[in-house]
């Protein structure tokens, strides 16, 4: 079956771990897949503030952001899955209670990310436009996803994937997945990289066979399970690697993805 789709992650995936990318080969291996009749798919848990502004200088304009719960298409927003307000103020309790102090807590909203003012001093270059908030009563938009993070203190993933059980049997109305870079994206339940590229394709005509999809870790299995063709990167973790049907050839920092994308789809 001739593949129509390549969905992508953004972090470990397209990004080197300095969160640099090839915009001009990037750009110019678009253009040739949509002669193709490819479509390219950014697939992150991301926010769609964040990949905006990621992927200014190139001409990315189809998202399954926040893991699955914001659909974009041809730049237009055609479904999205936001938590219920309960449900983002039980999260937050939560994780200040039930959680090992964390080193960052960030909500992601329609339009900007929110970060509790006891952060204030952590940086924050990822989140393009955020702001600060002593009470969550004080977000006025659709929250898709609460994350929180241990990045300073290097958590090792055996605890994280704990933690994750804890919330997931703590909250079912939730998805907890690890999303790499010692962090936990908390997102509605049924909310993932899977359903949300089954949404895509689907609202364009096709489906999950015809899809090519790329990633580094735990909050991609879905989606690499339920494409046609499932591809880890080499630097993934190993419950990715394992699901997989093959492994790039290179890692994040020597342009692995691209790598792959362009002998998939045989582009010079």
């Amino acid at each position: 079956m001739k593949f129509k789709y390549i969905a992508v992650d953004v972090d470990g995936t397209l990004l080197d771990d300095y969160d640099h990318y090839d915009h001009q080969r990037l750009a110019a291996d678009i253009q040739q897949l949509k002669q193709k009749g490819v479509t390219f798919i950014v697939a992150s848990g991301n926010s769609l503030d964040a990949l905006h502004s990621l992927f200014a200088p190139t001409l990315v304009n189809n998202y399954v952001a926040e893991n699955g719960g914001r659909i974009i298409i041809a730049g237009h927003e055609i479904l999205s899955h936001p938590h219920q307000p309960a449900t983002v103020q039980a999260l937050l309790n939560y994780a200040v209670s039930q959680l090992p102090v964390t080193d960052l807590i960030s909500v992601s909203g329609a339009s900007q990310t929110f970060i509790p003012a006891k952060f204030a001093a952590v940086p924050v270059p990822y989140y393009p436009h955020h702001t600060y908030f002593e009470h969550w009563t004080s977000i006025h938009e659709p929250v898709y996803n609460v994350n929180v993070n241990w990045h300073q203190q290097r958590l090792p993933q055996s605890q994280i994937n704990q933690i994750v059980a804890k919330i997931n049997r703590d909250f079912p109305m939730v998805n907890a997945t690890y999303s790499g870079a010692y962090g936990i994206d908390i997102l509605p339940q049924r909310v993932n990289k899977a359903s949300g590229l089954n949404q895509f394709v689907k609202h364009t005509g096709g489906h999950l066979d015809q899809v090519v999809a790329i990633g580094d870790t735990s909050n991609d299995i879905e989606m690499v399970t339920n494409a046609g063709l499932g591809v880890a990167m080499q630097n993934a973790t190993m419950d990715l690697k394992t699901i997989a049907d093959q492994i790039t050839a290179a890692d994040n920092n020597h342009d692995g993805m691209l790598q792959e994308l362009e002998q998939i789809f045989t582009l010079s």
